[in-house]
């Protein structure tokens, strides 16, 4: 494996990609992108997302020229910030945030064209894996030139310290803080006595099953993560509007972890479940598994969150039903839930 110190340092403007997409003159892009309501089929923009993401790692990594494979390890948030438009020009800019030794985080930039000016309607974050043979590859450094882009790798680099611990406080790993078991033992008391109200976890659950098609790959001749992504997504909106009976508006998505690659002719089955809501918003566990047909066995794939809250025609959100965990296992991703919905609200209102 070639040494790091070897690889020469990078600079931000040698891999950035800014990519604009004119919704406001080219009719038939509209088409391909737009949602019954009329407006912006996000589903599809992620798979964007998830491409351009690669472009830049292999542009900073000169991937294809050392014949590198770069996979996508996670997508550590996406934000809404403002409102998407299906009739207005959007840029996707995205560039190397940070770099650790053989992974690297990508930053994309979504605005939207308002009169003569871009304006930040959303962000997205994507954790890149460089491997060769299967085993991690080291990747060139990044030299950070303007006080902004110094700015960027510090909170690169924050992210990542957040996701490692994050992962640590994982219900599988840990059992319930003593705060957290009174929360659960107080909501069952409530439940039991009758004094509180909502809809059992169990009963906002909904599946897709899907067999993997080859036009669903990427280079590698696996499924394209952008397409899981997607479909993840897309299912969460569906239960959100089952669940509220209106309109889901996306706020973010949390930590979407691609445990392992997804092959052609897999059968991947797509599970999501609201685990934890608040006045006007709820969070969505979607967990993707490969079911092997021949043995039954499963193996999970990818976990995300996502947040989303509903509007009434007038576009204004509302109040959406209270969520209630019956079982120890639906109590502990109600906590689970819960912790990533408040740490969720802190990175939404950092810049």
């Amino acid at each position: 494996m070639s040494q790091k110190k070897s690889l020469p340092a990078r600079k931000t403007a040698d891999s950035e990609i800014n990519k604009i997409m004119p919704f406001s003159k080219d009719k038939e892009l509209r088409e391909r992108y737009i949602n019954f309501f009329g407006a912006l089929r996000l589903g599809k923009l992620l798979e964007d997302l998830d491409l351009i993401a690669g472009q830049v790692a292999y542009k900073h990594t000169e991937g294809w020229e050392r014949k590198l494979t770069i996979v996508t390890a996670a997508c550590d948030r996406i934000d809404l910030l403002g409102d998407l438009k299906i009739d207005r020009d959007l840029q996707l800019l995205a560039s190397i945030n940070w770099v650790g030794k053989s992974s690297l985080e990508v930053g994309i930039r979504i605005s939207s064209k308002e009169s003569n000016n871009w304006k930040r309607v959303a962000r997205a974050y994507f954790i890149m894996v460089a491997r060769q043979e299967g085993k991690a590859e080291n990747v060139n450094s990044l030299e950070t030139v303007t006080s902004e882009e110094k700015r960027r790798f510090q909170q690169g680099k924050l992210r990542q310290e957040q996701r490692r611990e994050i992962a640590q406080t994982s219900y599988l790993l840990n059992t319930p803080t003593a705060e957290e078991s009174k929360v659960l033992h107080d909501l069952f008391l409530k439940i039991k006595k009758g004094k509180i109200k909502g809809e059992a976890m169990r009963s906002s659950s909904r599946q897709l099953t899907l067999l993997m098609h080859p036009q669903s790959r990427n280079v590698h001749n696996n499924i394209f993560g952008g397409y899981l992504m997607r479909e993840a997504f897309e299912l969460a909106w569906n239960i959100t509007y089952l669940f509220c009976k209106k309109r889901p508006q996306f706020i973010s998505m949390d930590h979407m972890y691609f445990y392992k690659p997804v092959e052609i002719g897999s059968i991947v089955s797509f599970k999501a479940t609201v685990i934890y809501t608040v006045e006007k918003a709820l969070m969505v566990e979607v967990v993707s598994e490969v079911i092997h047909p021949k043995t039954g066995e499963t193996q999970v794939t990818n976990v995300c969150y996502f947040t989303f809250t509903a509007l009434n025609i007038s576009g204004i959100p509302q109040k959406v039903p209270l969520i209630l965990p019956h079982t120890y296992e639906e109590g502990l991703k109600y906590l689970d839930g819960a912790k990533r919905f408040k740490l969720g609200e802190q990175k939404r209102n950092q810049n």
